[in-house]
């Protein structure tokens, strides 16, 4: 009897315990459904954010619909974001070190990342180049050399230390760092006639080309979307992230000309690995002449040991 009645209630065990777990699994699917609305969800940001200690005022619908369109439209491409939130953290120590011995706000790294998505080979339809994308013109001016053999506009460190020389030079002329930064995008001159005809000092009320009024709002929800990244359900295993950039760079002078792969044999490296981190030297030969080398971190000792072997070529001095 006790056997027919566990026979009888068995197979209504076993649709309950597939009905339970049924439920589960359209929990799990309703609460990821949920994030993913949440997702777009910008209801619950501060009443102001803040780039270089100056604030944005989210109260003020034209700049919470400013703020909101660069946001969204970062927030579509999670890919995108997992991408530069991993460089972020690749290039923050060798951008933020110089933005430290410049003494100025360590939120510029947010403006480098807006411009290049921080990829040292980016180059534009106006033929700005690098992670700084500087124009030919204004990279001449801020101390890099250009020339068939050499484009220090993709020098990782020397670009970087010309840009900030660069938005030094602005905000002390302007003394606003918005402004600073929109005089970076469009350049000064607009930005000097821009003040003078409309009567205003403030960037966000200030009649801009489309692409600078956009630029500093670019800034900020990259900067609200990195440093929250969580908040807006992307998640990154430490252990995926992209393993930091450290250089050291190191003057050299060669006395003929000189076949670049050299540097690489003596930094035991692929040739690859050698030009990803020398993007500025341009042609597979260099003239006689005195030159930058980037030479990766933990291949410092070896390089200058091998470098010794090659008479032609003298060490100066280290950066």
């Amino acid at each position: 009897m006790n056997l027919c009645i566990f026979s009888c209630v068995y197979p209504q065990y076993k649709k309950t315990e597939a009905l339970e777990r049924r439920v589960g699994e359209l929990e799990k699917e309703l609460a990821r459904l949920k994030k993913e609305v949440d997702f777009y969800n910008l209801t619950n940001l501060p009443e102001h954010l803040t780039l270089c200690e100056k604030k944005i005022s989210l109260k003020r619908d034209d700049l919470r619909e400013r703020f909101e369109r660069e946001m969204l439209q970062f927030l579509e491409n999670k890919g995108l974001l997992v991408i530069l939130i991993k460089r972020y953290f690749k290039y923050y120590n060798v951008i933020n070190d110089e933005i430290k011995k410049f003494g100025l706000p360590s939120d510029l790294i947010f403006l480098v990342l807006a411009e290049s998505y921080l990829n040292p080979r980016a180059l534009s339809k106006a033929e700005a180049a690098g992670l700084w994308q500087f124009i030919k013109e204004t990279g001449k001016k801020e101390g890099l050399f250009i020339n068939d053999h050499i484009d220090e506009r993709y020098n990782i460190k020397k670009s970087t230390r010309s840009a900030l020389m660069h938005l030094k030079k602005l905000n002390e002329e302007f003394n606003d760092w918005f402004i600073t930064m929109a005089a970076y995008n469009a350049g000064a001159a607009r930005l000097r006639e821009a003040i003078s005809n409309q009567g205003t000092r403030d960037f966000f009320d200030l009649f801009l080309p489309e692409e600078t009024e956009r630029y500093i709002f670019r800034i900020i929800s990259l900067k609200e979307i990195v440093l929250n990244r969580e908040k807006y359900g992307i998640r990154i295993d430490e252990n995926s992230l992209y393993k930091p950039v450290i250089l050291k760079e190191i003057m050299i002078e060669i006395e003929k000309e000189t076949h670049i792969s050299v540097f690489a044999k003596a930094m035991d490296v692929s040739f690859k690995v050698f030009r990803d981190a020398n993007l500025h030297l341009r042609r597979y030969r260099l003239p006689k002449g005195v030159y930058t080398i980037n030479v990766l971190g933990d291949k410092y000792s070896v390089f200058m040991k091998n470098i010794k072997e090659y008479p032609h070529i003298c060490i100066l001095r280290e950066k």
